[in-house]
Formats: C-alpha cells, sequence, structure tokens
C-alpha cells in the first residue's frame, strides 16, 4: 500500500509533505507558482532527471535553472530535439549533423536536402516557433535494446544503433515528440514551450543554431564569425572523415574489431604531419623571424607540442630555445592581493623582465632565465643561461602568449603565433556533440590528480576560475595566430575514461561538485576503452596521463 504522503527537502531548505506519484513539475508549481518555468531540470536524490520525473518517497530535490550549467544544458538539449524533430517532419528523408559549438551557437549541417538554403531554414525556424507556441510535452520513455534499435532503424539512425550496440546495460531512455524519438545524455525541459529563444545564421555548408547565454536569458548574442578556428574544425572533421571515424559508435566498432592500434597510429600521424607544416611556415619566414609564440587554453598540451616543434625546427635547420611563460609570474610574496584567478591573468606575470629579456635575446645577448616554483610560489634563480646562435629562433609557450602585451615592442615580421586548442574531432552520435571543454576539464582531470596533487573536487572549483580567465584573456585573441593547432585525438578518452572514471565515481552526492563528476562519468560511459600502451612517448597525451 502507498503512504498516504511523504516528505521531500527542496533547495536544501523547504521541507514540505507531497502525495507519492507527483511530479517535480507539480511540486514546483506548488512551491513557486511565479517562477516554476525557470527551471529546466531537478537534482533528486543526487541524480539529474527531468521535471516530469514522479517522486514516490521521502526525497531531497535540487531545482535547476537556466542559470545553472546543467539547467542551461537542459535548454540546449532541449532546443536541438525541436530542431531535429522539425526537420524530420519537414525533410523526412534529411539527417541532422550537430558539430561543435562556437560563436555562442552551435554550428549543423543537413545531409539530404541538396544544398541548404535560407528558405530550409525559414522554413525550420517555422516549425519551431510553432512547435514553442503549442507546448507539447517532451514524452520520456524506458525501451529495451531491441525496441531502441527498431525505432532507430526505422528513423535510419545508424549513428545511434551503432553507439548502443556496445553499451552493458538493458534499458535505454529516450524522448518523444509524437512518433519521433531521440536519445540525449541528459534530461529534457518538460515542454516544448521551455524554448522559447533561438536563431540561425547560415554559414555554408550549414549554420549556427543561436541560443541565449546564461548570463542574458532574453536576447541571443551578436553573432560573430571566426574564420581560423570555422577552418580547424572543418580541418578536424575531415581527419575525421579520412579515418572514417565520425562519432564514438564508430571509434567503439573500431576499438572491438582490434583496429585500435591503427587508430593511435594515424591519429599520431595528422599531428606529426601538421607540427612538420607548421615548422615548414616558420622556416619560410627565416631571416626575419625570431619568436615563435605557443598560446591557448588550460590542457590543450601547449608543452608537448612546444616539444615537438622544437625538433621540426631543429630538422628544418634552425637552433631553438624553449621558454614558460609560467617561470615569468611574480612571487606570491610581491603580490598585493592574491586570489584564486591570479594565475589566469597576464598581469601576474612580471612583464618588464620578460621583455628585457627577449630584447637582450634577440640582440645576441646571454641571459639567465628564472624558474617559478608552483609548491612556494616564487620565483628562484635557476642558473640557466640562454643566448641564441646562428639560426636560432626562440619557442614562447604559456597561456597568455598570445596577449598584445607580451609583443607590443616586437616588430611583427620578428613574430610567428601559434594557437593550440584541443579541439573535438568526433561527437557522441548525430546529435550528441562532444564538448571541447570538457574534454580539456578531463585532461586536466587525470593530469593534476597524478602529477600535481590535486584531489577531483579541487579540480573542478579551480576550473570555474580558469574557464573565466579564458574567456576574457585567452579566447579574445585566439583569431590573432597566424595558424591553429588542433591538439585533439580522435581515440583520447578512450584512454582516458580508465584513469578518469576512479576519480569521478569517489565523488558522493553530498559533494557540491558532484553534478559535474556525474555528468562526466556518463559522458566516458559511451567509450570502449583503449589500452595505454599503444599511446607513443612523444604523444600528446602522455603530457596527461604520463610515461
Amino acid at each position: 500500500m502507498k503512504a498516504s504522503s511523504c516528505s521531500v527537502t527542496i533547495n536544501n531548505q523547504q521541507k514540505l509533505n507531497i502525495t507519492p506519484g507527483m511530479t517535480i513539475l507539480e511540486i514546483a508549481r506548488n512551491s513557486f507558482p511565479d517562477t516554476y518555468q525557470n527551471f529546466m531540470a531537478a537534482r533528486l536524490n543526487g541524480e539529474i532527471v527531468d521535471l516530469n520525473t514522479k517522486v514516490d518517497k521521502s526525497s531531497e530535490i535540487c531545482f535547476l535553472d537556466f542559470f545553472q550549467p546543467e539547467g542551461h544544458r537542459t535548454y540546449i538539449r532541449s532546443l536541438l530535439f525541436m530542431l531535429s524533430y522539425s526537420i524530420h517532419i519537414l525533410y523526412p528523408k534529411a539527417q541532422l549533423h550537430v558539430l561543435h559549438s562556437m560563436s555562442d551557437g552551435l554550428f549543423c549541417e543537413i545531409s539530404g536536402v541538396g544544398n541548404l538554403t535560407t528558405e530550409h531554414l525559414d522554413n525550420i525556424n517555422q516549425k519551431m516557433q510553432e512547435l514553442a507556441q503549442s507546448n507539447i510535452s517532451f514524452e520520456r520513455e524506458i525501451v529495451d535494446w531491441d525496441k531502441a534499435i527498431s525505432i532507430f532503424d526505422h528513423q535510419n539512425r545508424e549513428d545511434l544503433n551503432r553507439l548502443f550496440r556496445y553499451w552493458r546495460i538493458t534499458a535505454i531512455t529516450l524522448y518523444r515528440l509524437d512518433k519521433y524519438y531521440d536519445y540525449f545524455y541528459g534530461p529534457l525541459c518538460p515542454s516544448t514551450g521551455y524554448i522559447n529563444n533561438f536563431g540561425f545564421v547560415m554559414v555554408p555548408p550549414g549554420f549556427f543554431l543561436q541560443y541565449p547565454r546564461v548570463t542574458d536569458p532574453e536576447r541571443l548574442p551578436t553573432y560573430v564569425f571566426h574564420p581560423k578556428l570555422f577552418t580547424t574544425f572543418q580541418e578536424a572533421g575531415q581527419w575525421a572523415k579520412i579515418m572514417e571515424i565520425k562519432n564514438v559508435g564508430d571509434l567503439n566498432q573500431s576499438i572491438a574489431h582490434g583496429e585500435g592500434r591503427e587508430i593511435v597510429s594515424m591519429t599520431e600521424a595528422f599531428h606529426e604531419k601538421k607540427i612538420a607544416q607548421i615548422a615548414d611556415l616558420i622556416t619560410q619566414r627565416r631571416g626575419s623571424l625570431k619568436i615563435v609564440f605557443i598560446a591557448g587554453p588550460s590542457s590543450s598540451g601547449k608543452t608537448t607540442f612546444a616539444r615537438r616543434l622544437y625538433i621540426q625546427l631543429r630538422v628544418n635547420g634552425w637552433k631553438p630555445e624553449t621558454i614558460s611563460l609560467d617561470d615569468y609570474f611574480i612571487s606570491r610574496k610581491d603580490v598585493k592581493t592574491w586570489d584564486n584567478q591570479y594565475y589566469e591573468r597576464p598581469e601576474a606575470l612580471d612583464l618588464e623582465l620578460f621583455e628585457q629579456q627577449i630584447e637582450e635575446l634577440i640582440d645576441g645577448k646571454e641571459v639567465e632565465i628564472p624558474r617559478y616554483n608552483f609548491i612556494t610560489g616564487s620565483r628562484e634563480p635557476m642558473g640557466a643561461k640562454m643566448q641564441l646562435g646562428h639560426d636560432g629562433i626562440i619557442i614562447i609557450e604559456g597561456l597568455h602568449a598570445l596577449n598584445p602585451l607580451l609583443s607590443k615592442n616586437i616588430p611583427e615580421e620578428r613574430q610567428f603565433k601559434i594557437y593550440a586548442s584541443a579541439i573535438t574531432q568526433l561527437n557522441i552520435d548525430n546529435h550528441n556533440r562532444m564538448s571541447t571543454t570538457d574534454c580539456r576539464l578531463i585532461r586536466r582531470l587525470v593530469r593534476d590528480s597524478q602529477f600535481r596533487g590535486s584531489t577531483t573536487e579541487e579540480v573542478f572549483k579551480t576550473w570555474l576560475h580558469v574557464r573565466a580567465g579564458e574567456e576574457k584573456y585567452i579566447f579574445p585573441f585566439q583569431e590573432d595566430a597566424d595558424i591553429f593547432f588542433n591538439s585533439s585525438l580522435i581515440y583520447e578518452l578512450s584512454i582516458l575514461r580508465q584513469y578518469a572514471e576512479p576519480l569521478l565515481r569517489a565523488i558522493t552526492p553530498e559533494n557540491e561538485t558532484y553534478l559535474e563528476a556525474y555528468r562526466l562519468y556518463a559522458f566516458l560511459s559511451h567509450f570502449i576503452p583503449l589500452q595505454s600502451s599503444f599511446v607513443p612517448s612523444n604523444s600528446i597525451l602522455r603530457e596527461f596521463i604520463g610515461a
């Protein structure tokens, strides 16, 4: 017999008795009648769920609104379902491909419609607006493996069937609008009426789907095209096409068929070829060029990339010297105001010393390069002397290497600028993209737990400051680079999974970083593990997993 009532705690504060079987949405309506529509999803006893979930026992509920990361992701997932449904209704033989995030939107392509036109986008936009006004519920269904395969056979979604084929689960959670199904690794909003702000920008061969930022839900951001970054994403897609691995299902199938070593070898060959091409571009400017700046966000593999570029430049007849910007951090004892974002700002560097030593090196003088001790928080003399010889060139690597503050007094003809970032080459399936930011975070979790003595909780908390610093001090200068280097490896998450899963599993529900750990753990579960012994010693991945 069901209990006549049960107790729930809301947002760790309010307690009330409810009738078992009420949905979280009904509880939200009763408790927050004026603001309940701000809630996109909820955390129920530690699990992230949609608001149509029923509560049958005493529970803890935390509502996730648009302004919280998981609430914002729920909005985007729901928007994508409306997009894929609309395309399915309007163009039944077409397939949506959600490729990557950029310019405050998602770049998508549609196959099966010929050349995409503005008329296509207008029709899709109109259909989505109709859906939003109709406020149709997203129906969640839990189906067995055979039914899921049957559904997606009918919808011509081989990408999902290949993904499901290597899962060791008996039930799959799907969402449905009318008779159309889709899969997402996370909950959706209660209904289409929650998704009322979106837009389209045509960028051949596809389009950008726009949505509001967390900080401003009422307006769509101004669209800004980033041609160099866009080209790098296109190049990543081309690499994936050559390898015939477009999504995680393809990757898992290749690994299951014993092709893991070949995948690793091909991916590393792409990297080596690209680094050699960059070295050749630098060599074309022999005579005037003296400095190579390498910048990029956290965990983008800058250090290893710099070492491998060093070797390729040596092959081309250069005699490089390498400098890490980290060694120019101001000693903590000399900092008047210290906070958690200190290392993310260019002002944390002793720019005066840096500029002085670079000028002396270019003039052929000998200098003593400092070393920063992150344990003591102080810059120390290391006695290492550096001097450029004949055919000498300086490789400077660091977060802020593209910031104009570092190069304002260096003539343009003496500089070559490289932006390195881990730009993902494949997605989970046609509609679930793989976040470049998530991949870098997983790299950092693994590296910092092994080599920097950081706990998983500390990495998650620090990451918030890292991301804020990137948005303000790194990303604005990426298009100033002469060339981009994509440090992503198509196989890397199949390696990193075995290192990251124990770290994520150790985060328990009462921990404030649990939602992120839960989400990344679910994300990594899509990958079949691959042997780390396949990874060569000079791979960028070794920077994170060790030798």
